[in-house]
């Protein structure tokens, strides 16, 4: 039985989800209705795991798909050594692609496998460090801010993400912890994407829920999340940290379809 399960979670951890959801954003101008987003995160390449292959197959469908906008959101390498991988990866990805670093890429993280990559720059992507760009999509602004993991790891508060925002017609936070959340302001970002939580990555699913071991009082552990600050999407992520399996947390890559009011 033991065997089995081990085998399992292997397995799991390279069957990945391809999924298409539906997000209402309150005030989304009816240019950008229907504006298609694809959100990965948590590759954590550089390590032994069934997680890559995950990842090249989320990459895959994302370039056969062609969005109109990529985000990635941290945790894109556990080890140096898979930095050429990602890059092969970005370089295969319709842009324009946007990202930010998460704990493991500075190896801030209890997980004995990680080394830090400093990451400075992922072209064609365009890597965010407490920064942002404007985007012209359909007509209309977009801004696409994204902040650095140092943020809020080891309760050091680097930068106010509020100070991030910028007047447009829409306005996305990228964020490695879906903490960040909290520390939201209403009106400042419309749309938030984070990962971190691989959805407990290890779990023991029951009717209606599933205990997630490693986040046991997680607020945010995947999928969507309203507040007055506004929404947020948390990444289940493709790859695995400190054991490459995954029970009951399936790898996903996202498309996020953006919808106006009336849909």
């Amino acid at each position: 039985m033991f065997g089995g399960a081990l085998a399992w979670g292997w397995f799991e951890a390279g069957w990945v989800r391809l999924r298409e959801l539906e997000v209402e954003l309150p005030g989304l101008p009816p240019e950008l209705d229907g504006l298609r987003i694809a959100h990965l995160s948590d590759f954590h390449l550089g390590i032994p795991s069934r997680g890559v292959h995950a990842v090249e197959a989320a990459v895959e469908w994302v370039a056969a798909r062609r969005p109109e906008l990529v985000v990635l959101t941290g945790d894109l390498l556990t080890h140096p050594r898979g930095e050429p991988l990602l890059r092969s990866l970005v370089q295969r990805l319709p842009q324009p692609v946007y990202a930010v670093l998460g704990n493991h890429d500075l190896a801030i993280s209890r997980d004995p496998q990680a080394r830090a990559s400093n990451l400075t720059e992922l072209e064609p992507a365009t890597l965010l460090r407490d920064e942002g760009a404007m985007l012209d999509l359909r007509g209309r602004s977009v801004w696409i801010a994204g902040l650095h993991p140092r943020l809020i790891v080891r309760r050091k508060v680097r930068i106010d993400p509020n100070s991030l925002a910028r007047e447009a017609d829409l306005r996305i936070l990228l964020s490695h912890f879906p903490r960040v959340f909290d520390r939201l302001e209403p009106g400042r970002f419309d749309l938030v994407l984070a990962g971190h939580m691989h959805d407990g990555q290890i779990t023991l699913p029951y009717p209606g829920g599933k205990i997630r071991f490693a986040h046991l009082g997680a607020r945010y552990a995947q999928g969507f999340y309203r507040s007055p600050a506004g929404v947020m999407h948390v990444s289940p992520g493709l790859g695995t940290t400190f054991v490459p399996f995954r029970f009951g947390a399936r790898p996903e890559a996202t498309e996020l379809v953006l919808r106006s009011g009336g849909h």
